[in-house]
């Protein structure tokens, strides 16, 4: 995998686990069991197939720094600065497009920064089968076989099988679909042909970019004028070009579009950390369910997840399904029923803190 190259896009805020992330210190900088930030999990995870110098973070750039404490392995040059956030489709093109100069045969392989993937072996023979499709000249993605009718996350409809190695089998992308409702996921599940879209891509550059010129051409014309920029007027050109790019995802941009999409269906323990019940479930639990990171003490208790980073005790007595979240200035009090209501705190609470 001589072209293999690992570019993260790190430019989410995480409001879903509010007030433990913000836009000053998002998700991808939070802290696993492991003790390492997700963002460093996410390189470690591919690092055996790849370089220092074939290793790429598109980040924005207040977060920059952070990115440069947490992967010091990567140069700083390697870390793309977005002066404002444009979702994904421009920060992919940037990356390929940056890597076309570098290597005109290289392959790039996309990831989030903020997702964790327990079966790193199953990962990397889907990554080793993926880049051989991508020497064909395919766009490929590796979707989540779902384990729960699970209505929080896009699915990948996929036909006829492609190629098969390394253990793994690929099929051609039928179609994409949004998030459903609990039957529509239901029925996803008893038909087999259906992912979860876990936003992992893998193709040659000058494939991506093809594919840019074609779907998206004004995108396309502004990053190459960014790129081959004279690097004395780089930053201007980025800050004058960049907020005027459009804001697209990748998928409805490109792959909803392209007939040339493949999909990789794997388990790879997949989780998305998008909430304070996936992170919570990260973490150990008693036999009652309940985990606790921080100081914590349940009577009673049943199924709760407790984070607190102070100095102060909690204590909890006959409460169930219940999430807390102990900051020094802040406290969140939650019912897991209305954990994606976090998002609407928080953002309550950041144009209060903007006004």
């Amino acid at each position: 995998m001589e072209h293999f190259n690992a570019v993260i896009l790190a430019g989410g805020s995480g409001t879903r686990l509010w007030p433990l992330s913000t836009p000053a210190f998002p998700k991808q900088f939070l802290p696993l069991p492991s003790g390492n930030s997700m963002i460093q999990e996410t390189l470690a995870r591919v690092a055996p197939l790849t370089t220092p110098a074939q290793s790429w973070v598109v980040t924005g750039q207040k977060m920059a720094p952070l990115v440069q404490e947490h992967l010091p392995s990567i140069a700083p040059d390697h870390i793309l600065r977005e002066p404002i956030g444009r979702n994904s489709a421009p920060a992919i093109a940037w990356a390929a497009a940056m890597l076309a100069q570098q290597d005109p045969q290289a392959v790039m392989a996309t990831f989030s920064a903020d997702a964790v993937i327990a079966n790193t072996e199953g990962l990397r023979h889907t990554l080793q089968l993926a880049y051989e499709l991508a020497e064909q000249g395919r766009l490929v993605t590796i979707g989540i076989k779902p384990t729960t009718p699970e209505t929080g996350y896009g699915y990948i409809r996929f036909a006829d099988e492609v190629q098969e190695g390394h253990g793994y089998q690929a099929f051609t992308a039928e179609r994409f679909v949004e998030k459903p409702n609990l039957a529509t996921a239901q029925s996803y599940l008893q038909d087999g042909h259906y992912v979860w879209n876990a936003g992992i891509f893998i193709w040659k550059v000058e494939t991506i970019l093809a594919e840019f010129r074609e779907h998206l051409p004004d995108i396309m014309r502004k990053i190459e004028q960014i790129v081959s920029a004279p690097t004395t007027h780089t930053h201007n050109i980025l800050e004058e070009l960049w907020p005027r790019l459009q804001a697209i995802s990748i998928d409805y941009g490109i792959l909803e579009k392209t007939h040339n999409l493949v999909v990789i269906p794997a388990d790879l323990q997949w989780n998305d950390v998008g909430n304070w019940e996936q992170y919570g479930a990260l973490f150990p639990s008693d036999a009652q369910g309940v985990r606790s990171i921080g100081s914590h003490e349940a009577l009673g208790s049943q199924n709760v997840v407790v984070y607190n980073n102070t100095l102060r005790q909690i204590f909890t007595i006959g409460i169930e399904d219940i999430i807390i979240v102990e900051m020094d200035d802040k406290t969140l009090v939650c019912h897991k029923d209305q954990v994606q209501r976090v998002k609407e705190l928080a953002e309550r609470e950041q144009k209060k803190a903007r006004a």
